[in-house]
């Protein structure tokens, strides 16, 4: 019985030439680590054609990929296909004969979006929809010491305010050209709208993107990104891998679903969105919500419940990933 263990890291030299990382990867990989009795190996999830360690064992749910030529894993790596997003703009480059005969040789294919699940099945791979691996988080971190803290993470992170774009001159001329420059007054609309003064005095305004760091670091980061959660008052964000670990956690949490225009973003949603109460947003900053509150506008004292829509489906990946790690 094979009894290495390995999970996916983002230590890749185009990620300290860009030098950022989305702390949202470690996330996921932290989902995955929490069902494996030990970590022998990080294996970088860009790389994974390469690794020549011993046999191991990883869970890979992770977004697919950001160098597509370096897939399929090398035959040292035992896959559980779980959770994964295969990105539309590396889908034509992805799909090698190879890549196609690993993933039926690894069938059935979990997929953490509907898009991803359809994609697979027309290139003939048996595929389902799984959810998102962070939705099992609250194996491990639990809601067990509540602070007043409000958090909002990347709300509408697309649509930049006017010193965002003035601190990025060459997406702002874009942005000038292709008739978006004006967005800059949507987020604000939109919060304005919805939240009390008081309210957004007090949070908390955070990011997922984080300067380029070494597995341990994220890891680390990822780890107290999630107690700080876990704990929350509320949560506000445009970032799945915020939203529904919140879920998993029990911490209220609402998302705001506008200002998503690329296509790295719209492929991503379907089949999570219908588990968040959600602020949707149109292209104008004409905005509905999908859930009740009690007030006019939610302030400090509002109480706002999570749906539990996720539950069924999160219960099905801790079995899917205890069964994996056992045999």
């Amino acid at each position: 019985m094979n009894n290495k263990f390995g999970v996916l890291t983002y230590e890749s030299d185009i990620y300290v030439k860009r030098n950022w990382i989305n702390l949202g990867d470690y996330v996921q990989s932290i989902a995955a680590r929490q069902f494996l009795p030990s970590v022998n190996y990080f294996v970088p999830r860009d790389h994974l054609n390469s690794y020549q360690g011993d046999d191991v064992k990883i869970i890979m749910n992770a977004w697919y990929m950001d160098i597509p030529q370096n897939f399929p894993p090398s035959s040292k790596v035992s896959p559980l296909y779980v959770s994964i997003h295969i990105n539309s703009t590396i889908a034509d480059e992805f799909f090698t004969p190879a890549t196609i005969e690993h993933f039926k040789q690894n069938e059935p294919i979990g997929c953490r979006d509907f898009y991803t699940r359809d994609l697979l099945i027309k290139k003939g791979v048996d595929a389902y929809y799984s959810g998102c691996m962070t939705l099992t988080l609250g194996e491990t971190y639990k809601r067990d010491n509540v602070t007043d803290d409000i958090y909002f993470i990347d709300v509408m992170y697309d649509s930049m305010t006017l010193p965002e774009l003035i601190r990025k001159p060459l997406r702002f001329a874009k942005r000038i050209l292709n008739g978006r420059a004006f967005e800059f007054r949507h987020r604000n609309k939109v919060l304005r709208k919805y939240f009390t003064d008081e309210l957004l005095s007090k949070a908390k305004f955070e990011t997922q993107i984080i300067k380029y760091i070494s597995a341990n670091e994220g890891f680390e980061l990822a780890d107290n990104f999630l107690k700080r959660l876990a704990n929350a008052k509320l949560v506000v964000t445009s970032r799945i891998h915020t939203a529904l670990p919140c879920l998993a956690m029990g911490t209220p949490v609402i998302f705001v679903n506008g200002g998503f225009k690329n296509k790295v973003d719209n492929c991503r949603f379907d089949g999570l969105f219908d588990f968040f109460n959600r602020i949707d947003v149109d292209n104008h900053a004409n905005s509905s919500v999908n859930f009740k509150y009690s007030d006019g506008r939610i302030g400090i004292n509002t109480s706002i419940k999570n749906k539990d829509l996720h539950a069924e489906f999160a219960e099905k990946l801790i079995n899917t990933c205890d069964v994996f790690s056992k045999n």
